[in-house]
Formats: C-alpha cells, sequence, structure tokens
C-alpha cells in the first residue's frame, strides 16, 4: 500500500499515518526537541561606533576597516572589524568549556577571516588576551598561562591557560581582513540576531468550511484540513476550539509532517460524540509546525433548526471550573490511523477515518 502525495501536498489520509510515522522515525526529523532558546533582535542603532562605552554592542577597532552595517541580511563587517557585547557585569565562575558550548555564530556571506571571540581577563584578574575561535579548536592572544599565541587549544586546554577565576568581558565577532555578513551571534544561551526574519505566510484551510452536524458527523464526508507555506518537513500539531472556547487535542498514533514546500492535506476528518448529537456552533482549528508557528481556521457546523452559530471565544484553558467541564485525558485508540481527542463538554471526538489509500 503506498502513501499518495499531491503534487503542492503531503496527503495524510487514515491508513497513510502509520506509513508517516515510520519515514519520520528514520530519518534525521527531529519531534519533540528542548524549546528553542532566547532571540534578541538586533539593529544597526544599537551597535556604537567605539569603546567610548564599552557595556553594549560596539566597535572594537579604532579605526575598523569601514564602519559596520546592519541590513535585511545581517550584520556587515569590513576587516579589521570587530563587534562585540561588552557585558555590564563580567561572567565568572563557569570554566571555558562550559561558555564554548554555549557559543555560536551564523555567516550568510564572506570569506574565511573571521572568528567568534571574547575578551577575557585571566586569573588572577589582571592578565588581558582575547580568544578567538578557529575551526575544531581556540587560539589565544598575549601568550597567557604559557600558552603560545596563534596555537589552537581545545576548550579544556584554554580553562588551563586562564585559570580558575577568570572573566569574560564581551562577546562578538570579528574580521580580520575581506568583508564577511553575519546573521546571528549566540552567547549563554541566546541568540541575537542581525538579519530580518521573513515572516512565515502560513495558510490553513478547511473545506468545506460550512458543514451540517449530519455530515461533520460521518465518516463518508466530514471535512479536510490543509495547509501551506508552514516549516518544511516540520512535525505539526493539531487542536481545535469548540464554541464556548475549551480546547482540546488532535492525536495521532504518528506524526503528521509537512512536506518540502510546508503543505499537508489531511482529509476525511469527522466528529463524533457520546450524546449522539454534535453540538451546533464556529469550531476553531490550530495548526502549530516546529517553528512555533501557529494558524488557524474555522468551521462552521450548522443546524438548520436552530439559531445563527456562535463566534468561538478566546482559549479559556481555566473554564473547566465554570463549564462544569471535567478533566478527562484525551484517549488514542490503537487501531491503524484512528484520530481521536475527547472533549468533555459534549463527548467529542474528532477522528480521521481509515480508508485504503488511493
Amino acid at each position: 500500500m503506498s502513501t499518495p502525495v499531491k503534487p503542492s501536498s503531503t496527503l495524510l489520509r487514515a491508513a497513510a499515518i502509520t506509513v508517516a510515522a515510520t519515514l519520520v522515525a528514520g530519518s534525521a526529523l527531529l519531534v519533540g526537541g528542548t524549546a528553542s532558546a532566547a532571540e534578541v533582535q538586533v539593529s544597526g542603532s544599537e551597535i556604537a561606533p567605539n569603546e567610548s562605552t564599552y557595556v553594549g554592542w560596539h566597535e572594537g577597532y579604532t579605526p575598523p576597516g569601514a564602519p559596520a552595517t546592519v541590513t535585511d541580511a545581517g550584520l556587515t563587517l569590513t576587516g579589521k572589524s570587530q563587534i562585540i557585547n561588552g557585558l555590564a557585569t563580567p561572567l565568572t565562575g563557569q570554566t571555558f568549556e562550559e561558555i564554548a558550548a554555549t557559543t555560536g555564530l551564523t555567516v550568510v556571506a564572506g570569506g574565511n577571516k573571521y572568528s567568534y571571540q571574547m575578551p577575557i581577563f585571566a586569573d588572577p584578574g589582571t592578565a588581558f588576551t582575547t580568544v578567538r575561535s578557529q575551526t575544531d579548536g581556540w587560539t589565544l592572544t598575549g601568550g597567557i598561562g604559557g600558552s603560545t599565541e596563534g596555537i589552537k587549544y581545545t576548550a579544556a586546554q584554554i580553562d588551563g591557560f586562564l585559570g580558575t577565576d577568570f572573566s569574560v568581558l564581551a562577546f562578538g565577532v570579528q574580521v580580520q581582513s575581506g568583508t564577511t555578513t553575519f546573521a546571528t551571534v549566540s552567547f549563554q544561551g541566546t541568540t541575537y540576531r542581525f538579519n530580518k526574519v521573513v515572516v512565515p505566510d502560513a495558510k490553513v484551510t478547511i473545506v468545506p468550511s460550512t458543514i451540517s452536524q449530519a455530515d461533520a458527523a460521518n465518516a463518508d464526508k466530514g471535512f479536510t484540513v490543509s495547509g501551506v507555506e508552514f516549516a518544511p518537513n516540520s512535525p505539526i500539531t493539531i487542536s481545535f476550539r469548540a464554541p464556548d472556547g475549551t480546547a482540546f487535542g488532535f492525536s495521532a498514533d504518528g506524526p503528521i509532517v509537512t512536506d518540502e514546500v510546508g503543505a499537508f492535506t489531511l482529509e476525511h476528518v469527522y466528529f463524533t460524540s457520546s450524546t449522539g448529537v454534535l453540538p451546533a456552533g464556529i469550531y476553531a482549528v490550530v495548526v502549530t509546525d516546529g517553528d512555533n508557528t501557529s494558524r488557524e481556521a474555522n468551521i462552521s457546523v450548522i443546524d438548520p433548526t436552530a439559531p445563527s452559530p456562535v463566534t468561538p471565544a478566546a482559549p479559556t484553558p481555566e473554564a473547566l471550573a465554570a463549564t462544569g467541564l471535567d478533566d478527562s485525558p484525551l484517549f488514542l485508540t490503537s487501531g491503524l490511523g484512528l484520530l481521536l481527542a475527547g472533549i468533555a463538554a459534549f463527548g467529542i471526538t474528532v477522528v480521521a477515518r481509515r480508508r485504503t489509500a488511493e
């Protein structure tokens, strides 16, 4: 049995979900990884032209090869130039190996005459050195602790030269010659971004957008949820919001993953209700990708004999007490491709019916 794929989207019929899960498990895709570190956008106006004020972003060379610029592409340096962020309080109490593990930079254009760098006062606090990154290692200036300037060392070896009571004064990047553009610089769990991030134009579509109570609960009909321009090859999560604002989840026995252009299609989704009648109203469908881009769309479930649907309220996790909902957990059957999520208010579940792939 094959998994049918539309030209512009990944088709995830119920019967194909286990196949999708197998493909993801065998790939390099990370699902459920750790949360992203903090990110700070840095503008050109935040970078001082010299060291007259050391704390904050500033140029460390006087004069530089050319003034640093920040454009949509990132931070551009022309050597010699160094843009570093002076710390209001020098960093102490960590080994260099621990500090080095939090550093990083992203280069979007330029040559090979650049490095990450940290100005440091070595133990006993009077010996100054600049530690700079090299491929698979670090160098020090000034022959600190018996080191040789220009020789590449491991982070553990750098610890031996700096001693146990050193302090990091700043961090940043430098270019000795040529021109290099940096998108990001990372330090101590924060990524400082200089380039402009393009806001994704993700969109969720539900077809049909209006459906009768009978069709919404009919396994042969139901509705289709699709999305475009989410993160490519990314796991996505889907959740629902009832007309009263109560949020409820959507689980699967395998990940739903966008294709190489960030699209997906999930067909034959339908509701079931333990009361036998699906309450009319507007249900919101929320889709979130691995980059935390979240978009939603509404589906209107109508009853021709009832008043017009009520627009869904904002999510109210604490609404359980107010609405009398219990805290029944979401559940998932073991059947191939069966997707279930409980909503205690109406005993509703959301299902993608098992079908043979075309």
